[in-house]
């Protein structure tokens, strides 16, 4: 990295906040209430991985997809909140980048009612510029249109030098490249192997971390 970016977008779950616990409980609940399978196997056999869990949910439950969503949602917002903790040293690194004036963006396919709550839950004190969450751009990740409306107001050209991206999923990386902006990976990638990341990484096309204090190791001073 040669200098600082001038704006970094973060995914939400999994990235900035540990959320799976809450998702899973509620999509279990939902999955029973309709006779349907363990999530487990429901994801494994259905779930488009190119697609939000809200796209999903005509995979799973077909015309009752509207009526299951509204109940997944009724259960996620009474049972799942309390789950929601952020991810180990997100807090700091935000604060790093604010107080280096680096723009920050959260560009998730969460539904927004959920998103916003758990932002303000996880980081009450954090600035961002823009939050985009499912349906806010006219595609969701991995199309690179949430990356172009999150900056469309920006007086910078849109490149691997002035935005990075950082998720956790092949759905950010591929997002991050569709956008030719610089894909960041955190952690072991969901929907991704090893002999993938390690190529990608190896020709410098994204750049995988294990933490975020990898990260800040690189933000200059």
């Amino acid at each position: 990295m040669k200098r600082n970016p001038k704006a970094i977008l973060f995914d939400w779950d999994g990235t900035l906040a540990e959320t799976r616990s809450a998702v899973v409980e509620s999509m279990e609940y939902v999955l029973k209430h309709y006779g349907k399978e363990p999530w487990d196997i429901t994801k494994t056999k259905y779930r488009d991985t190119n697609k939000s869990l809200k796209e999903n949910f005509f995979n799973f439950f077909g015309a009752q997809a509207d009526e299951a969503y509204k109940l997944y949602l009724k259960h996620y917002k009474e049972h799942g909140y309390n789950q929601v903790k952020p991810i180990p040293q997100a807090d700091q690194f935000i604060e790093l980048c604010q107080k280096k004036n680096i723009d920050l963006y959260i560009v998730s396919n969460k539904e927004r009612q959920l998103l916003l709550k758990e932002i303000s839950q996880c980081f009450p004190n954090a600035k961002f510029k823009k939050i985009l969450a499912n349906g806010d751009a006219p595609h969701n990740k991995p199309s690179p249109d949430p990356v172009f409306v999150a900056l469309k107001d920006n007086n910078f050209p849109v490149n691997r030098e002035n935005v990075y991206f950082v998720g956790d999923s092949k759905q950010d990386t591929d997002c991050a490249m569709n956008a030719s902006v610089y894909p960041v990976l955190l952690g072991k990638g969901n929907f991704m192997d090893n002999a993938y990341i390690k190529k990608e990484s190896s020709n410098n096309s994204l750049l995988h971390i294990n933490s975020f204090d990898d990260l800040a190791a690189l933000i200059k001073g």
